[in-house]
């Protein structure tokens, strides 16, 4: 027994406190990308064969000259479109999506993630004070944060308080009010009436 209760007291005093940053500045994950694993893959996929293509281009060009002109010109710019313009335009659309965002509990900072030309993790850090809503949404475009275009699916949100938060449904509506005197003739015409000018 007596052994048994020194190994235990032993134990007990060799437990290490936890750090003041996992205690104070908790780091909750509020949203995750379901897509983020096929981003990544099509990505790696479209890179290694521009690498290849790359690679493979002085064999090609030699192919190629023994063809006639136009043919030599469309296969080389249906080879050239696939090598390079390809993983540009897989760019521009997944460099918007968000893997994954955090939240700080403590500074409510936002933290999202996106990926780089190269399937690098570019972290974005804001607050909702940062976010803007564009009144016509572009394309792959939920949210601007500074100006810089984000897209997020709302369904994916581990607390639906956070999509509320984020996307300003939280603030009070702004209603512009037009008087009288700023209305013009083309706004007091009917357009129920039907035209009188015949085609």
């Amino acid at each position: 027994m007596d052994r048994a209760n020194k190994q235990f007291a032993e134990s007990s005093t060799s437990v290490k406190p936890k750090p003041e940053c996992d205690q104070n500045g908790d780091t909750d994950v509020i949203y995750i990308g379901t897509l983020a694993r096929h981003v990544r893959i099509v990505k790696v996929f479209s890179l290694s064969t521009s690498v290849a293509g790359i690679c493979l281009q002085p064999f090609i060009y030699t192919k190629l000259s023994a063809l006639p002109v136009i043919l030599a010109v469309a296969v080389g710019g249906f080879a050239s479109f696939f090598i390079y313009l390809t993983p540009l335009l897989l760019h521009l659309v997944s460099k918007r999506y968000v893997t994954q965002m955090t939240l700080e509990s403590a500074s409510g900072q936002y933290t999202a993630t996106t990926y780089t030309f190269f399937l690098r993790k570019k972290v974005h850090r804001f607050t909702a004070d940062d976010v803007s809503i564009p009144n016509v949404p572009g394309l792959f475009t939920s949210i601007r944060v500074r100006g810089v275009p984000l897209f997020i699916d709302r369904d994916l949100f581990t607390d639906h308080r956070h999509f509320v938060q984020l996307f300003k449904y939280a603030d009070p509506l702004e209603w512009e009010i037009i008087s009288s005197e700023d209305l013009t003739p083309d706004n007091d015409r009917d357009f129920d009436k039907p035209s009188s000018k015949k085609l």
